[in-house]
């Protein structure tokens, strides 16, 4: 008897016609029977979720049926129907008519036999072949508009209409919105942090150093995350991964739905869209998982306003917070007197931002040096003040808090895979007591479980004494809270050249009995605490306004200015 195979296809649209998968194997086996043809359940191929109009290298399912075909292990293919086959006329006339003829093995086969709608290798068959053909691509047209038209209803409400969904968010179906998934905004939050302040051992990480780290301590990629794989290279994080997280509008609260595939929502792409006349870039309001001041430094670094990655010098530390308040135009820095005497000025004195003829901004040249002292005197002084106080201190348990839930991130893979192993040991156990493993394997299997849980322990060992610190800090932070709202509080702050000293002292008394004192201490970056209370300058002829989250008394030009 001759041997054949079954190949039946669904994909999303066909589902509506009650064309399933089993439904065509069950006709294809009966039909199989009838002729005389044998077919084994290994001899069928599903294919599900494939498009017809898709080429036969596009089909892996396919492509490897044919392969079989071409060799002479099948005599013949069933199908059930011409549109199973493909709904391309082209790739259907293609494979029809080499089916018959001399394949690789050297014989010929029976090709494609269809369940409905048989096909006669004759001129007439071909015809009605081809006009079968010509009407399956006429209705996957039909099907693929419906379908764009449909979920172009669907996006223009703010829904998910298909597809791989953000990192970092999933959609209710109950409550027709999108969530935050915490366990990958955590993730989402820890790259944000390390781009801008680094993970509290080294200053900012670029994309490629924080993929790098990322890999080594073996976090999930988004796509492993969701289960899929998306890429070439969906198993490893690159910088491309990183750099679409850090770009992408939705982490600080708005999306943008039918932008067409491939689009990234960035920054650039969503200010260029905007002015276009397009269909589609439909904005959809997500629940923010970084704030604002965080996104807004991180967009900063990326575009290289603030210094980039090409200096000859330090990075200044007021380089990106200064802007005139004469013209609207940013400061710049700039060294004089053959590098020695750092200055700053505004970008509206030079030529380049008046090629059309109009005056150039006369806004003061800023002495560098002398300036960035006295913002820094300023800040400290600032932090002496209780109400000011009072915000540094709730900022610093907030630190606290984050750098727990960054380290918590990203021990979570460690703890899962140790867990793993664990249970491996103590199956290992029980199988050796039961004695179905001679002593030698089970040593081998123990010994080479013990060096997976080294390997393992050791990518991690650096972030355990920070976490235990962190652990033990916990019911201090909470009495701390309590400490702020009683008023039981005091600060110091140690400025040095490049970092500032953070020292908190605090009571919380319970009652008579339980008394809480805490003295927790943290050095942060002259940036980080820059960023921290949101500093910015605006430079006028005769001041320059210090502003942020708190007030800060004006600086009189006179006696910074570059004469």
């Amino acid at each position: 008897m001759k041997h054949a195979a079954i190949l039946a296809r669904v994909s999303t649209e066909d589902q509506v016609e009650g064309t399933s998968l089993e439904t065509q194997v069950e006709s294809c086996l009966a039909e199989a029977k009838r002729r005389g043809y044998i077919v084994l359940p290994s001899d069928i191929y599903r294919e599900d979720g494939y498009s017809g109009a898709l080429a036969i290298d596009k089909r892996p399912i396919l492509h490897q049926l044919w392969e079989k075909y071409q060799n002479g292990e099948y005599d013949a293919i069933f199908v059930y129907r011409q549109d199973r086959l493909s709904r391309s006329l082209a790739v259907f006339a293609a494979l029809r008519d080499e089916a018959l003829k001399v394949r690789r093995c050297g014989t010929k086969g029976d090709g494609f036999i269809f369940v409905q709608g048989g096909f006669e290798d004759t001129p007439e068959g071909r015809l009605q072949s081809n006009i079968l053909g010509s009407f399956a691509e006429y209705e996957r047209e039909v099907i693929r508009i419906r379908t764009i038209t449909g979920k172009k209803k669907v996006a223009r409400q703010g829904k998910y209409a298909g597809g791989a969904q953000l990192f970092g968010y999933k959609w209710n179906r109950e409550t027709q919105k999108w969530e935050i998934r915490e366990d990958e905004a955590k993730i989402v939050r820890l790259i944000f942090n390390w781009y801008v302040y680094g993970d509290g051992k080294s200053g900012p990480m670029g994309m490629v150093r924080i993929a790098e780290r990322l890999n080594q301590l073996g976090v999930p990629t988004p796509s492993q995350a969701r289960g899929t794989r998306r890429g070439k290279d969906s198993t490893h994080w690159t910088d491309t991964t990183v750099r679409s997280i850090l770009t992408h509008t939705a982490y600080v609260g708005t999306n943008y739905f039918w932008r067409g595939g491939g689009v990234a929502v960035t920054p650039e792409v969503v200010e260029k869209m905007k002015d276009a006349e397009t269909d589609g870039w439909y904005e959809v309001e997500f629940p923010p998982i970084v704030d604002k001041l965080l996104w807004e430094k991180a967009q900063e670094k990326r575009a290289g306003s603030r210094g980039g990655f090409n200096r000859k010098r330090p990075k200044p530390l007021l380089a990106g917070r200064i802007r005139c308040g004469v013209c609207g135009a940013p400061y710049g820095d700039a060294y004089y007197n053959k590098g020695a005497t750092l200055v700053f000025k505004c970008y509206g004195r030079t030529k380049l931002y008046h090629q059309d003829g109009s005056p150039r901004c006369t806004s003061p040249i800023l002495y560098g040096e002398a300036l960035t002292e006295e913002v820094k005197r300023r800040v400290i002084e600032l932090l002496h003040r209780p109400e000011q106080l009072r915000q540094a201190i709730e900022e610093y348990v907030r630190t606290l808090e984050r750098r727990k839930e960054e380290l918590e991130t990203l021990l979570l893979p460690v703890t899962e895979q140790l867990t793993k192993i664990q249970e491996k040991q103590r199956r290992l156990a029980d199988a050796y007591i039961d004695g179905m493993l001679p002593p030698e394997e089970y040593n081998r299997r123990k010994m080479e479980l013990q060096e997976q849980e080294r390997a393992v322990k050791s990518r991690y060992e650096q972030y355990w004494p920070e976490l235990d610190t962190l652990k033990k800090l916990e019911q201090s932070v909470e009495a701390l809270k309590h400490a702020i709202a009683e008023e039981q509080f005091d600060a110091l702050y140690q400025p040095h050249d490049s970092t500032v000293t953070e020292e908190l002292a605090f009571a919380a008394v319970k009652d008579r009995t339980h008394l809480t004192v805490g003295f927790p201490q943290k050095t942060l970056t002259w940036e980080e605490l820059l960023d921290r209370l949101q500093i910015t300058l605006w430079v006028y002829q005769d001041r320059v306004e210090v502003r942020g989250i708190v007030p800060i008394e004006d600086i009189a030009n006179l006696e910074y200015c570059w004469n």
